[in-house]
């Protein structure tokens, strides 16, 4: 019998994934962290540890020396906990042989969006109209043998809707190029190559799914209201929707699909997806949890949250499969209220969320900014945060809403300078 200890390994538990080892610690897998040191979002480069890591190890590119910093334990798990952690876990989950592997086929698809669009696209499944571009010319060129404008522009591998922007003409395509190529994404990768897509309209939906085996559980469906600041589509409302919503079914049968095609037989997946006239249409897909969700958020909807799934999937996937079948509860409406920051500056003293805190419907708040320089709100990163409603009356979670962004109008953020 083996004495090393059992663990599961997370690799970049930050954001909601630094709610996994706490999740897996408590059913008997502490967590050793291995930090992607090559693409490395700088926020999250130092600080304290989550609760239920026992040990760091360092990725720098060399998958033999993290192996055998990784060989004084007992690996049963190996799981993504950020987007820069998805291409690393498959290949130590791989290497390792561990069972609960995704395989490294379509690790590449699961990040690069050009390689993504084509995944689907082998598989069948409805997809949007895209082609990889170096220049404004070939982005205007894409957009003169489609429908014309507007079309979406993006990094290859962005996230958190970094460099994401909607050009309407080629003077747009134009500025988007002047302005984003050698830029960095917030890995740190530098953008040469984009891609260019059609402007999909419809709802656009967040599905959380988790998997066990091959089998697939959707265990939230989120409609994301966006708004267009700058010619970027951020993000406004986000609405957890209750499972006997009509759109939750035909957006679950296209997800397990798309799931299905990218060969993903275990763990989290956050796809985002567009409901079209013609059907679901996937935007992207992560391969890791629904970021920046807090745990305690939807405990009073539905009694559990994405990390305690997660690890439930994975340390007891036969109960977590008998599962399956039953709808989680919705007791509640639960909604995530974008903060938008309306122009740069100097935040000179923190935000009076008195009266956000007060209202009915109110739960908690997580602020992205602090004292000091902030950016206008032009994508996710550059978001003040988020005001979190939870209420059993829709009506209320709507008001406050509402409630909101009239202090917005109002004068939130008089502090800036």
């Amino acid at each position: 019998m083996s004495s090393k200890q059992t663990v599961c390994v997370v690799v970049d538990a930050y954001s909601s994934g630094a709610f996994l080892p706490a999740a897996f610690s408590a059913r008997g897998y502490p967590v050793v962290h291995v930090r992607n040191r090559v693409e490395e979002y700088a926020p999250y480069a130092g600080g304290e540890q989550p609760p239920g890591v026992i040990d760091v190890v360092d990725f720098d590119g060399d998958f033999d020396d993290t192996l055998s910093q990784l060989a004084a334990y007992d690996v049963n798990y190996v799981l993504a906990g950020l987007e820069s952690g998805v291409g690393v876990a498959d290949h130590l989950a791989q290497q390792l042989g561990l069972h609960t592997r995704n395989g490294i086929e379509r690790t590449e698809a699961k990040r690069h969006k050009a390689a993504m669009v084509d995944t689907l696209r082998t598989a069948g499944l409805r997809h949007a109209r895209s082609q990889q571009v170096t220049t404004a010319a070939e982005a205007m060129a894409f957009a003169a043998r489609g429908e014309g404008y507007p079309i979406v522009l993006k990094p290859l591998q962005g996230a958190g809707t970094l460099g994401v922007q909607v050009a309407h003409s080629d003077d747009d395509a134009v500025a988007y190029f002047a302005k984003n190529v050698g830029s960095a994404d917030m890995w740190g990768n530098i953008n040469t190559n984009f891609l260019a897509q059609e402007f999909l309209v419809g709802e656009e939906y967040m599905v959380d799914t988790i998997s066990a085996a091959g089998h697939h559980r959707v265990a939230e469906v989120w409609r994301a209201d966006k708004r267009v600041i700058d010619g970027s589509r951020v993000y406004d409302l986000s609405l957890l929707l209750p499972p006997t919503d009509p759109v939750s079914t035909v957006l679950s049968d296209y997800v397990f699909a798309v799931l299905d095609a990218f060969a993903i037989a275990w763990g989290p997946v956050h796809a985002e997806v567009m409901m079209t006239q013609t059907g679901p249409v996937l935007i992207e897909l992560g391969a890791r949890l629904h970021g920046g969700i807090a745990p305690a958020i939807t405990l009073p909807v539905y009694g559990a949250n994405l990390a305690l799934l997660t690890a439930a999937a994975y340390t007891a996937p036969e109960h977590f499969l008998i599962s399956t079948e039953q709808p989680l509860p919705h007791r509640a409406t639960l909604a995530q209220t974008a903060l938008h920051c309306p122009r740069d500056g100097i935040l000179t003293q923190e935000l009076d969320l008195t009266t956000i805190r007060q209202l009915p419907s109110f739960h908690s708040v997580r602020l992205r900014a602090a004292v000091g320089p902030v950016r206008k709100t032009r994508d996710l990163l550059s978001s003040f945060g988020s005001a979190y409603l939870v209420h059993p009356e829709a009506d209320q979670v709507h008001d406050d809403y509402q409630r909101i962004r009239q202090l917005e109008t109002d004068g939130l953020y008089s502090a800036i300078v």
